[in-house]
């Protein structure tokens, strides 16, 4: 069971937890912070940390960025790991998460949602695919009584697309009578009303428009999301993690597929100049390359592998011919694809995979990597056991 300490007990977000938790038996509320206080809670709540006489395995905070302090200062010593759940840290107290995550474990994200998360993702995807030609704007909208502007939401949005692509921040346009320049993003705060929460990301191009939504229904996401960060911290000793973490650990491989009838072709001590010549010659014919993987010596030869179907392997071997260039080949093999948005952010994803084909006695012929995704060319009578094996240790 872990023990909890809810800063920001007596808000809306800190009553939704203890609400949830009602009848739940991994979780224990020990203890509550909440500077206006809350008597009406079954758990002790105090005014500050420096008050609290109980002792927790993870504090999450819900309250606002003016209890960082008070925060750090009891998980440092107390060695309790922390879930930071709240935005509008200024830069120096950023700073001070940094130097703490050195001596305890703590989580920080703008949004416990994983569609919001998500949503940074395809941001930047959209921004890869689109480049130079869309204009981009944020725009967030929330309750009238959220009181950072704009969003620690929209801002990490923002800086996944500038990872991609480097845009200028500007926040509203009500002082400005210039035109729009091409080097700038847009990022506006809308307050109003009850709403939990809303992130559009607007990419306008010439006579089209492409939005990216997520709307949050209800405190429930942020709730679900706290406790699953929690839970994920329960180990931690030291480190600052984030929802990247969790992605990495829980969704590092979301799919796993099988392509039969894969031929690989394996050229070796080429030169540049015939492989580009090549690969001209395979595209006036049609002919769809896969898994290409080059490697160039010292002295400037190429040695290339790639695959593909056997329907167009042998029209492959006579252009290989034609060109005078000696080629190796593996036919009737089977494709192999690992992929996963969250394998961008964990490491050893392959390590797991090939441990797992090489203790099952798949024949790997060819293996070629990317951020999101692995694909191995195997021996086709493994396919289908690997595939299995594969899906299995992934839990898909």
């Amino acid at each position: 069971m872990i023990k909890l300490a809810i800063c920001g007990a007596g808000g809306r977000i800190g009553r939704t937890i203890y609400k949830s938790l009602v009848g739940n038996n991994d979780f224990k509320i020990e203890f509550g912070v909440d500077f206006c206080g809350a008597n009406d809670l079954p758990f002790p709540v105090f005014k500050s940390f420096a008050e609290a006489n109980g002792t927790c395995d993870v504090i999450i905070d819900f309250s606002n960025a003016s209890t960082l302090e008070d925060i750090l200062s009891y998980a440092l010593a107390k060695r309790a790991s922390v879930v930071l759940a709240t935005t509008g840290h200024s830069e120096a107290q950023l700073a001070e998460i940094e130097q703490a995550s050195k001596k305890i474990a703590i989580f920080k994200a703008s949004n416990m949602s994983l569609g919001v998360n998500l949503l940074s993702n395809l941001a930047k995807e959209a921004t890869k695919f689109l480049g130079d030609s869309f204009d981009v704007e944020i725009v967030e909208t929330h309750h009238n009584k959220k009181l950072d502007s704009p969003s620690g939401t929209a801002l990490s949005i923002y800086q996944a697309i500038n990872s991609v692509r480097e845009l200028n921040p500007v926040y509203g346009r009500h002082d400005k009578s210039c035109r729009r320049t091409p080097n700038e993003i847009g990022i506006h705060a809308v307050r109003g009303g009850t709403v939990v929460g809303k992130h559009d990301v607007h990419f306008f191009g010439n006579g089209e428009e492409l939005t990216i939504s997520h709307e949050s229904e209800s405190k429930e996401v942020f709730v679900a999301g706290a406790l699953r960060a929690a839970t994920y911290m329960s180990d931690k000793k030291v480190g600052l993690y984030d929802m990247n973490s969790i992605i990495g650990d829980y969704y590092a491989v979301t799919t796993v597929s099988g392509e039969c009838g894969v031929s690989l072709v394996s050229l070796s001590e080429i030169s540049q100049t015939e492989f580009l010549e090549l690969l001209k010659l395979i595209a006036q014919n049609e002919i769809n390359l896969d898994m290409i993987s080059q490697t160039i010596s010292l002295d400037g030869k190429v040695s290339v592998s790639f695959t593909l179907s056997n329907e167009d392997s042998r029209l492959c071997y006579d252009l290989l011919k034609l060109q005078e260039i000696k080629f190796d080949t593996t036919e009737n093999c089977s494709k192999l694809t690992i992929e996963g948005a969250g394998m961008e952010h964990k490491s050893g994803v392959a390590v797991e995979v090939l441990n797992l084909l090489m203790e099952s006695g798949t024949k790997i012929y060819a293996i070629t990597t990317s951020e999101t995704k692995i694909s191995c060319c195997i021996d086709a009578s493994s396919l289908t056991e690997a595939e299995s094996l594969l899906k299995e240790h992934f839990k898909i």
